[in-house]
């Protein structure tokens, strides 16, 4: 026979999840005993907030995180390692009011040098003086509900001179994004066969070797260079910004001893200013050591898409990683979702 404090807490339980279904009628008080679903929402939203206004307080800089920005990130892993946090209005407010300034602050004008900007998963624009170009733009999260909403996401395309892809997940690429900058009549370089036929515009590389494709009217000149995520084509862009930089993006290049043979040597024929490798590469050091750059900043932490929570890559093990290379002796910038920096050379 069940005990009666088995049956009270078995009534209290009931009750509580039959109440996370229903409006807060204490909510105004902050009361949410009975409603988790509430409490849950309420706490997330205070702290994106506390952490948004934290990022703000302390901004990207070289090396390791000052502790109030660092303790900020690693607040920010546990609510996107959280998977009740998935699709929540806080979330949605979070990453918005970011893209949003983004969206403004690229209106600000570039005298020297690069502003590098970070946007959702692996997604960067670099812009100069002449030119402003973007990596991997995509809206992130699922086609009937996008992590930053059409209004943002297009909008901030729409202020970018050109778009560069580095292979066809959707984690990194998005045939509508690419759409929109064909419209305005916008060259897109995507890798070998993705997007065939799809906009004179939208040009897939005939053969995934390195190519060279210069941009006149832009400044600059791309270098496409024909890595690889598994047996996928990954084209690894450098961008090179003339007087300004280059920087070299990697999307999702992984593994393969192949790529790594002929990676070693890219500092050879390359003077790469600033190296945006995945967090999560494979044998990083070894191309970072390749590539040779003044300054990293990586990217792809905390992706959310389908990816279980040990593998959204936290901002936390980003720093650990860097920790492990300080022999290197060369700078890297940690910045999340809707930040910038400036570097000049």
């Amino acid at each position: 026979m069940r005990t009666f404090t088995t049956l009270l807490l078995l009534a209290v339980a009931a009750f509580a999840t039959a109440q996370t279904s229903e409006a807060n009628p204490y909510a105004d008080k902050y009361i949410y005993q009975g409603y988790l679903k509430d409490y849950k929402l309420g706490q997330a939203a205070e702290a994106y907030s506390a952490i948004d206004t934290m990022l703000q307080t302390y901004i990207p800089e070289q090396n390791q995180p000052a502790m109030p920005r660092e303790l900020a990130l690693v607040s920010l892993d546990q609510l996107l390692h959280d998977t009740d946090n998935d699709a929540t209005a806080p979330f949605y407010n979070f990453i918005n009011t970011r893209m949003k300034r983004v969206l403004k602050d690229l209106d600000r004008p570039v005298s020297e040098g690069l502003r590098i900007y970070k946007l959702y998963n692996d997604g960067f624009i670099i812009k100069s003086k002449k030119a402003t170009v973007a990596i991997d733009l995509i809206p992130g999260g699922p086609d009937n509900k996008p992590f930053i909403t059409d209004s943002v996401i297009y909008g901030i395309a729409g202020k970018c001179d050109a778009l560069f892809i580095s292979h066809w997940h959707p984690d990194h690429a998005n045939l509508n994004i690419a759409k929109s900058f064909a419209a305005r009549g916008k060259r897109v370089i995507a890798p070998k066969d993705l997007w065939v036929g799809a906009d004179p515009l939208i040009q897939p590389l005939d053969e995934h070797k390195e190519t060279h494709i210069e941009f006149a009217d832009l400044d600059l000149t791309l270098h496409v260079l024909p890595g690889h995520q598994g047996d996928i084509y990954n084209n690894i862009n450098v961008v090179e910004f003339h007087g300004a930089g280059t920087v070299a993006q990697t999307g999702d290049q992984w593994g393969r001893e192949d790529d790594l043979a002929w990676i070693d040597h890219v500092h050879e024929k390359y003077d790469i200013d600033v190296f945006m490798p995945n967090c999560w590469m494979d044998q990083l050091q070894r191309a970072i050591e390749g590539f040779g750059p003044k300054l990293i900043i990586t990217g792809h932490e905390n992706e959310l898409g389908e990816h279980s929570i040990d593998h959204r890559e936290a901002y936390w093990i980003t720093i650990k990683k860097m920790e492990l290379m300080a022999e290197l002796e060369l700078p890297y910038v940690l910045m999340t979702w809707g930040e910038w920096y400036d570097y000049k050379k």
